[in-house]
């Protein structure tokens, strides 16, 4: 094998790997060549055969396969970023070892098929039947068509859908040379099949040559899972993974959701969750129990039924002919409707237009064990998404304490000034010809006695900060997602609740650009009242919520929960409790903060590592007045926020006053930014260069009653610089 570039010699052993490395060093340090390129196919073909065709070789193998895949795209990447002869020559041996050795592995492979193509007659040897495992299998194949070149070639094919009476199988070949190819085999019928292989050469015509495999019989599976609350079956996300390929196989009743979800996202039944470890492989929805048919082997049965209960998995054998049943029942370590506290989600995208679509969606959020879903129906400028059947009270789907409710996600816009959501509205609010007057929607979602709120706040999606800087000083709006995708983002939150705007914090999936249902949820605090959706959304009208992507959180100032107001007439001692848990499982350690005024005040970390729990009780003075909350964060990397307590001094604002020019200044930059976008809209209009874009050709027809916007947002950022000149010399006086 060749060990250094530099010292090649009469005694140096030339493999083909060697050789084409060689041969392109030579161009690159002619400065002939910009990006040097792997083998032609290698890095695919070692991606199939480390993750899904691994058997082929035999489990001693399995590491060494996945180690060689990931050394040749390190290798690859290396030689992109390649700055000098000596980087590429560094990154090109490293290849070839790993080439070198994957070649080795191939050629030693038992299983290996070989097909010389210079022969009289090209047969394939050997001749079959070729055993596949089960279900899915693959072949891995040897060809040589004469003179130079190597080559590796991967293709994959579907025999539940065959051509005609036969099973083809593309396998593409080098020109000359010899290809190394492996061909996957995707919905085997059980029994004997003859497939028709085909190999393609550039040039010349298809080759086809038959080749029996045979798959043993299967087994079956009978699964249940079991409600912890009742004992009885009960929807859940289930996972089963065949360990011969990795690959998930939906279970018999798994509900296909893509027709719900109008092209749009990951329009898809199997679904991954944006979180974490166990919880974020894929998992298809099951209405309840199902007894199917398996090919003989390991599967890994996974259940998982939202962030309250422990995730399961339990690997099982089926053997051929035989029935394996299992009754699993996740654990909860946690019953937050015992302690007052009802989840839901506020961005849920699914068409509900028939029974059997309300169906498929309660069985999801009675899944995920979420007890509210605001099903949203999306719209922009031209068009709506997500049909539902009507709105309000009449047109919800309730199933004992799990609700259905139809919401909006319109205005929104990406490159103006953000996404809006509304909840328990009794008609959809939206008009293409006001479309960028956002506050003419929330008025009237307020008149039908809905809630309102922006979308993607958390991360600062689509410019959702100008939006706010004209409509949250106004009393307008009453949530904000700060958290999605198990991301918690905090920076625009913090500026409108130092700026003394109340907002409550929320919590959505945005499903089906999320992964599944709850896995970001915001609870709301109903006590001992038993849950409706009317209860729920009062509840998170009042700001008594925390949201969540795992760990839980209880916060209490006094005797005031999250969303509640402490009016003080004068200073006084408040005393403040926090409590953050977790699943022992796998939210190990954890770590709680109180903030006030977005400044940690106090922290306390658990510090046994099988119970990941921490708690907080201290005092505060009331002072001036102030916004305090908690938020939490898992050794998982899942993380929780409260909305806060308003501390109010009487007469006083509770805004964090030693930073408002700051605030102050970034307010007014988001209003120049939107004086900007209509300006270049109206230029832009004028100049006839919009009748492909409504978006910007409605913003320059309706910017000046969009501007008559900037201008109110201005004064009452005015108004506020003078109330603080009002306020200082009391806020002065009250210092100790």
């Amino acid at each position: 094998m060749l060990r250094t570039f530099r010292t090649m010699n009469a005694r140096t052993c030339f493999t083909p790997v060697t050789l084409a490395l060689a041969g392109f060093l030579t161009l690159a340090g002619s400065g002939r060549a910009e990006t040097p390129p792997l083998l032609p196919g290698i890095l695919e073909f070692a991606g199939r055969v480390s993750h899904n065709y691994w058997y082929l070789f035999g489990e001693a193998h399995r590491a060494e396969l996945d180690a060689l895949n990931r050394q040749l795209r390190q290798a690859d990447q290396q030689l992109r970023q390649a700055r000098d002869d000596a980087a590429r020559q560094a990154a090109a041996e490293r290849a070839t070892r790993a080439a070198d050795r994957l070649l080795e592995l191939v050629k030693q492979c038992p299983r290996l098929l070989r097909l010389d193509l210079t022969a009289a007659r090209a047969t394939l040897q050997p001749a079959g039947p070729i055993e596949q495992p089960g279900d899915t299998g693959a072949l891995l194949l040897e060809v040589n068509a004469g003179g130079e070149g190597l080559w590796f070639s991967s293709n994959a094919a579907d025999l539940s859908a065959p051509g005609g009476e036969t099973s083809r199988v593309s396998i593409d070949l080098g020109a000359s040379g010899v290809t190394y190819a492996v061909a996957g085999l995707d919905h085997l019928p059980f029994g004997r099949t003859t497939l028709q292989l085909r190999f393609n050469r550039p040039g010349q015509p298809s080759l086809p040559l038959p080749l029996d495999v045979v798959t043993p019989p299967p087994g079956r599976l009978k699964l249940t899972v079991l409600s912890d609350d009742t004992g009885r079956p009960t929807p859940a996300m289930v996972r089963l993974m065949w360990r011969v390929d990795g690959l998930v196989r939906r279970p018999a009743n798994g509900i296909e959701f893509a027709p719900q979800f109008d092209g749009q996202g990951q329009a898809t039944g199997v679904r991954a969750a944006n979180l974490p470890g166990p919880l974020g492989v894929h998992f298809w929805c099951v209405p309840g129990p199902f007894d199917m048919a398996l090919a003989p082997g390991v599967w890994q049965i996974g259940v998982r039924r939202g962030v309250e209960h422990e995730v399961l998995f339990e690997d099982v054998t089926i053997k051929s002919g035989e029935l394996t049943e299992r009754t699993l029942r996740p654990r909860r370590w946690v019953d937050m409707p015992r302690r007052g506290w009802w989840s839901g989600d506020d961005h849920v995208h699914l068409r509900i237009l028939s029974d059997d679509d309300a169906r498929h969606v309660m069985a999801w959020v009675k899944a995920e064990d979420v007890h509210l879903a605001n099903i949203v129906k999306m719209g922009d400028i031209y068009r709506t998404y997500f049909e539902q059947r009507g709105f309000g009270p009449a047109y919800r789907v309730v199933d004992g304490d799990y609700v259905l409710a139809p919401g909006q996600e319109c205005p929104r816009t990406h490159d103006q000034i953000g996404h809006t959501l509304a909840m328990n509205i009794l008609s959809m609010v939206r008009n293409p010809e006001r479309y960028f007057l956002y506050d003419l929607v929330f008025d009237e979602v307020h008149a039908q006695g809905g809630l309102t709120g922006y979308a993607h706040v958390n991360s600062g999606l689509f410019h959702v900060h100008r939006d706010m800087s004209l409509n949250v000083p106004r009393g307008k709006v009453d949530f904000v997602e700060i958290i999605q995708f198990n991301q918690l983002g905090t920076d625009l939150y913090y500026d409108f609740l130092n700026l003394g705007c109340k907002l409550t914090a929320s919590a959505g999936s945005d499903v089906p650009w999320g992964g599944t249902i709850g896995e970001v949820r915001a609870y709301a605090y109903l006590g001992q009242q038993p849950f409706s959706a009317d209860k729920w959304f009062k509840a998170f009208g009042r700001g008594r919520t925390f949201t969540t992507s795992g760990p839980m959180l209880e916060f209490r100032v006094g005797d005031a929960l999250p969303g509640d107001e402490l009016v003080m007439k004068s200073n006084r001692k408040l005393r403040v409790r926090a409590h953050a848990w977790g699943d022992p499982k796998r939210m190990a350690p954890m770590k709680l903060e109180v903030v006030r005024h977005g400044e940690v005040i106090r922290t306390a970390e658990s510090t046994d590592p099988k119970n990941p729990e921490a708690e907080l009780d201290f005092t505060v003075e009331a002072g001036p007045g102030f916004w305090i909350a908690a938020r939490a964060r898992a050794g998982d990397g899942t993380s929780a926020h409260t909305t806060p307590v308003y501390v109010i001094r009487e007469g006083l604002r509770f805004w964090k006053f030693d930073g408002l020019e700051t605030l102050l200044a970034r307010r007014e930059e988001s209003l120049r930014q939107i004086e900007g976008i209509i300006a270049e809209a109206k230029r832009l209009d004028g100049e006839g260069r919009l009748e492909a874009d409504r978006y910007r050709q409605q913003l320059a027809r309706q910017g000046d009653a969009l501007l008559e916007r900037v201008a109110l947002a201005r004064g009452l950022y005015a108004e506020l610089r003078r109330l603080a000149d009002s306020e200082r010399p009391r806020r002065a006086a009250l210092r100790p």
